[in-house]
This record gives structure tokens, sequence and C-alpha cells, in this order.
């Protein structure tokens, strides 16, 4: 009886236990994960402010404290200083390969978050740094260099900043890469970001939702919520400049609200407001691509024409409807809390099958022994003892943490 006695007990206990840190452990918040694309291209001697042909800026466009060097600790600071004020979570960092600019920029922007005060995340969007069109050259190899650059470079050198989906750290990629080939490297979570999502076939995520352009007047807006739960939001799109200077096309048909009369940034929250609980990660395109017109960064505007514009608004509705949905949304757990809610439901499967047993082998013992309610009370308050020490000390870690 002994033997059976403490069998029953342990796994009751071993159920509670498991039961409970499931529960401590779980992330309970149940609000999506804000970020926004970041561009760390920018340099103190004009790199990307208009230096080329394809680094345009619209004459009139500029940040609040003026063109700036991404690599300048004082500009980085004063965005993540912004960023967290706006309750954004997580940076998507646009880097262009090993060892480049923005290689450097990158990896201070990552170690400047390890270092300070700051609770946000950033993952590497990996851009085709090969500058080729060509799909079939981001093949295996390309992979295979990139993958492991990021994993010594980023992941495992900050480990504390990194941000992980489903548990893995997050890659991403900007199209064409992707659409020849593709890893199944399992210590990632790999996604595929661009343009055309929905007849190009192999992407992910929008970069933002061109399916919405043109949007030049007010009208209704619905968004298209990607794998994930992912959706992809934009206050502006405006790229004319290059169908006029360099070699792009159909400009007028990609255009989303110029001058910010059509509200299409306020359409495009209050929708996400409305359908928060269909959405799990929401992508704001950009902080600072100034080239597309698309910043939230606080900047002065060449072609803004809502009433009472500062160089603050876009970051002001911004901040407003963030602080909106997290006062109000209510969704399923994200997707890394998998590990803790696993814990809740192993627990309770131990404790059913202990308490089974419990009344399974005291059914037995009522027909052979006459002791029965002598055994039962004393097993009661044996568990009793044993539950109440256990919740005593799981309570003073909880208190820890």
């Amino acid at each position: 009886m002994v033997d059976t006695h403490k069998w029953i007990l342990g796994v009751m206990l071993l159920g509670f236990i498991v039961l409970h840190v499931g529960i401590v452990n779980s992330d309970v918040s149940s609000e999506p994960v804000v970020a926004v694309y970041y561009y760390v291209w920018y340099g103190s001697d004009g790199r990307h402010w208009s230096d080329s042909n394809d680094t345009l800026v619209l004459f009139g466009d500029m940040p609040v404290i003026g063109f700036y060097s991404s690599m300048n600790t004082s500009v980085i600071e004063w965005q993540l200083g912004l960023i967290e004020d706006a309750g954004i979570d997580v940076l998507f960092v646009s880097w262009w390969g090993p060892r480049s600019y923005e290689d450097h920029a990158a990896q201070k922007l990552f170690s400047i978050i390890s270092n300070g005060n700051y609770s946000v995340k950033a993952a590497i969007l990996v851009e085709p740094y090969l500058h080729t069109e060509r799909s079939d050259w981001y093949n295996e190899s390309f992979w295979s260099i990139t993958l492991d650059y990021i994993m010594e470079n980023y992941v495992e050198k900050y480990p504390n900043v990194y941000f992980r989906l489903n548990g893995k750290p997050l890659v991403l990629a900007f199209n064409p890469i992707g659409m020849t080939y593709k890893p199944n490297d399992n210590r990632f979570e790999i996604r595929i970001v661009g343009n055309d999502v929905d007849n190009a076939g192999y992407q992910d995520w929008d970069l933002w939702p061109d399916y919405l352009a043109p949007w030049v007047t007010l009208k209704d807006v619905e968004l298209r919520v990607r794998r994930d739960g992912y959706v992809a939001l934009t206050p502006r799109f405006d790229d004319r400049l290059f169908c006029i200077y360099s070699n792009r096309t159909g400009c007028d048909d990609r255009l989303v609200d110029p001058t910010y009369v059509a509200q299409a940034y306020i359409k495009q929250w209050e929708w996400v407001i409305e359908h928060k609980n269909e959405v799990k990660i929401i992508a704001i395109y950009s902080w600072n691509e100034y080239h597309e017109r698309s910043m939230i960064e606080p900047h002065y505007d060449a072609t803004a024409e809502i009433p009472g514009y500062t160089p603050y608004t876009i970051y002001n509705i911004t901040k407003h409807y963030i602080q909106l949905l997290k006062k109000t949304g209510e969704t399923s757990p994200p997707s890394n809390t998998t590990t803790s809610w696993l814990a809740v439901d192993v627990g309770k499967i131990l404790f059913f099958i202990a308490a089974l047993s419990f009344i399974t082998y005291y059914l037995f013992e009522i027909r052979h022994r006459k002791n029965f309610k002598t055994v039962v009370i004393g097993t009661i308050r044996s568990f009793y003892v044993e539950a109440k020490h256990v919740l005593e000390k799981l309570k003073s870690i909880t208190k820890k943490k």
C-alpha cells in the first residue's frame, strides 16, 4: 500500500507543479506585436540623402533633427527613445549583407539596445545584397552564408535583443530572395517579405499594403491578414521621383495618400482596432524610408496638406493607436507562449491520471479493507501538507520574478 500511496501522491504533485509553473510562466499578455521597418543606410557624408538617382529624397522632406547618420549614437538613442515611447515592440532592420555599411550600422544598433535600458527587440530583414533581380543567385549557398553570419553576429551575440517568432529567431528576406529557393533551417523562422503577394505566390508577408493602391481620395479599407496573423500598414507610399529620374515605372499605380488628406493611415489603424482579434503582428512601413516617403519618424514634410500638420503628426497618430490597441486588444496568446500553455495541459493530464488512480485504488480498498476511512483521511492530509509546501515554494519563486 505504501508504494502505491507514494506513487499516487507523486503523480498528483508533479501534475500540480507542472500546471502551476505553466501558468506562472505563460505570457498572459494578449497584445499583438507592433513592428516597424527600420533603415540603417544613412550617412553623414550624404549617403542615401539624394546622393544618387537611386537614393532620391523629395526636397522638403527631412528628419526633424536634420539629415543624419545611421552610425551616430545620439541619433540611434533619439530614435529608440521615440520608438519605445510610441509602444513599438520590434524593429525589422534592413540589412545589406556581411561587412556592408548597413551591417556595421545594424550591429551598432543591436549593441546600443543590448547595453541600454530598452525593451524593444530587433530582427534582420535580408535585402537582395547581391544587387541583382535574378532570383537564382539567391540560392542554397547564399542562404547558408547569410544565415550562419546572422546567427553568429546577431542572434548569439545579442540573444536578449533578437526577436523570436514561435520560439525561434525571425529572419525576413525581401523579394526576389525566396522566389527560387527558400531554406529549411530549423534554427530560424524565415519569412519572405515583398510586393504583390497575392499574385506572386511565394512571399509570406506584405512589405506594405500595395493592394490598397492607388489611394488618393477618401475610401473604405479592408486589410489582408497574412500568415502568423501579420498585417502591414503604411501612412503613405510615393516613389514618383524614381519614375521621373530613375528607371521605375507605374509609380502612379502605387501611390498612397501623398498629402495625407485621404486619411489612409488612420483608416488602416481603425481597421486594425476593429479586427484586433484577428491580428498578431502589425508591421508599419516604415520608421524612416524617406525614398518612398513612408516614414513615421518625426519629419518635415514637402506635401502634407492636413490642417495643423506638425513634424510629429504621423508619429503621434502611431503612438495614439498603439496605446488604444494595447489598452483594448484581446487576442489569443502569442505563439511564443506555446511551451508554457503546453505545460498547463500536461499538468492537467498528470493531475487527472493521479486522481483517476486515487479513485480506482480506493474503490478497490473499500472492498478489501475495513480501515478505508482512515486510509483516505490520512492520504488527503498527506497530500494537503505536501501541496501546501510546494505552493509556498512556487510563490516565493514567483515573487523573485
